[in-house]
């Protein structure tokens, strides 16, 4: 036999030493901060889920006369998952929870997890009829004061059994839907499936307001989640990645005019 093959024989790798390497390697890329990637992936799956989401509305929208489900719609206990779910591509529910409506990064405890919330269109007089001059989101609120005192004492009693008399946003009204926001992400654990709680956040009117709001509520878990950004899904279906205080700025929560 070769004495050169036999001596390069001997400088071989064998599987230990392989094994060794990368221990080694695997042990160096924790200590530079590996764990960071594994957040950048939750991110990432945050913002698919949302864009899911997105095109469940648009299912909605498009059996509903191009108009987005109401936010919340109280005399019948109905939020906007309820009335998309029907509009997801799978049935995803095990034990009462859809992963869709949960963000990785949602540590929380919760009764049946929901990390996302909608934009809330602020249901004062002067924001209706809808239009493009409203300055507020795009999460409706029908409870039984704001249908009585926009639409009349009437509608209180259809709206109890019947949700088709309520108005609704239609997604044409809106002028820039690449600037608008329609869902982000809400961290508390008493935000949950179907539970009216937390199904919307904010007053658009005061972008900079429901920015500090946003911030404050997402940081119940003292964890930073995303780095300190949240995923926010707009109109159009895209998915961008701000801080509060970027969303604030650039007025994400008008439907009205944006910077």
């Amino acid at each position: 036999m070769n004495p050169l093959f036999l001596t390069k024989a001997k400088h071989a790798f064998t599987r230990l030493d392989l094994m060794v390497v990368i221990g080694l390697v695997t042990l160096l890329l924790a200590c530079f901060g590996l764990s960071r990637f594994g957040e950048r992936g939750r991110t990432a799956k945050c913002a698919a889920n949302l864009v899911v989401l997105g095109q469940a509305m648009q299912g909605f929208s498009n059996d509903h006369g191009d108009t987005l489900p109401p936010a919340i719609v109280a005399p019948q206990d109905i939020t906007w998952d309820a009335q998309i779910a029907p509009y997801l591509p799978r049935n995803l529910v095990e034990n009462g929870m859809d992963p869709l409506f949960h963000c990785p990064s949602d540590r929380l405890p919760h009764a049946r997890a929901r990390s996302y919330t909608m934009s809330a269109h602020n249901m004062r007089n002067e924001n209706w009829p809808l239009g493009p001059e409203n300055a507020t989101g795009v999460g409706l609120i029908w409870n039984p004061e704001s249908i009585s005192r926009l639409l009349g004492e009437s509608v209180v009693r259809s709206a109890a059994t019947n949700t088709d008399c309520l108005a609704m946003l239609k997604r044409s009204a809106i002028p820039s839907p690449a600037n608008t926001v329609v869902l982000t992400e809400l961290i508390s654990s008493d935000n949950n499936l179907k539970g009216l709680r937390w199904s919307v956040i904010g007053d658009a009117a005061d972008t900079s307001g429901a920015g500090q709001q946003l911030e404050q509520v997402m940081h119940t878990n003292k964890a930073r989640i995303h780095d300190g950004r949240y995923n926010y899904l707009m109109l159009d279906g895209h998915v961008e990645l701000l801080s509060p205080l970027q969303a604030g700025a650039l007025k994400i929560w008008n439907i009205s005019k944006v910077n």
